[in-house]
């Protein structure tokens, strides 16, 4: 049985934006919150409002219990995302796990009233690809977490506290189970666009198999740009401005 949530939950709170022309939803990365797209508001271009989306199992939503589908969270996000777009022009764009819900989001809106602008997938290798490693969400707690400091993100130091490892291990690992279950080879129509971002040195999505989300679409620009897996968070200006065109502004 599905949990039943507010549609408030589903976004951070933040000051409204004056003379908002379109927004940009961002769905976080695995085991991240909204929170980690607070500093982009600023760095958009004018009239865009940034909504950070809050998934369940984490920040203000940390006592419900995380997903581990792509599909289910999709099917729960659609309406709340719909309903926040409202009549204005929007772009989704989610890093790693959160570039397969995007992704799932696109696909379920494109056929609604209000189909997105853009879907921009960051970090991640696309969903009709066969997984070319053993799951992460499988392996036992040492191994996970062995991988986890592999790919980079999370401070040595967290990973070696036990209370830490308590807490986000299980989340981390939902999200994990979430991302490698997820699979579709269903295409985005001709009237949203796919922008497919890739880090030059990241070992989780490289730059050959980013480049395969070109067969997910009919108008697809592919981008990598440097840095590691997590190459939004170190190549931001770039990243910025190719959401705020995506968004119509730039």
């Amino acid at each position: 049985m599905s949990v039943t949530t507010s549609p408030d939950l589903w976004f951070s709170p933040e000051s409204p934006v004056a003379g908002v022309r379109a927004r940009l939803f961002c769905v976080p990365h695995g085991g991240s919150d909204g929170s980690v797209f607070r500093s982009w508001r600023s760095g958009v271009g004018p009239g865009i409002e940034v909504v950070p989306v809050q998934l369940p199992g984490r920040g203000i939503r940390l006592e419900e219990p995380a997903e581990t589908s792509v599909v289910r969270l999709g099917e729960r996000l659609t309406g709340p995302v719909a309903r926040r777009a409202g009549d204005l022009p929007y772009v989704l764009f989610g890093h790693s796990m959160g570039a397969l819900l995007a992704y799932e989001l696109g696909l379920a809106l494109q056929d609604g009233p209000r189909p997105p602008a853009a879907v921009v997938v960051s970090g991640s290798v696309p969903p009709h690809l066969p997984r070319r490693a053993p799951a992460m969400h499988l392996l036992p707690d040492e191994e996970f977490r062995v991988r986890l400091g592999a790919l980079g993100g999370i401070p040595p130091e967290l990973l070696a506290e036990d209370e830490w490892r308590e807490l986000f291990l299980p989340l981390l690992r939902a999200d994990f189970e979430a991302a490698e279950t997820y699979r579709t080879g269903s295409t985005l129509s001709a009237g949203v666009r796919l922008i497919a971002l890739g880090g030059a040195d990241d070992p989780a999505a490289p730059p050959a198999e980013v480049e395969r989300w070109r067969e997910l679409g009919t108008d697809v620009t592919v981008r990598v740009l440097p840095g590691d897996h997590f190459f939004p968070f170190e190549s931001t200006d770039q990243v910025l401005s190719l959401l705020s065109a995506a968004c119509g502004s730039r």
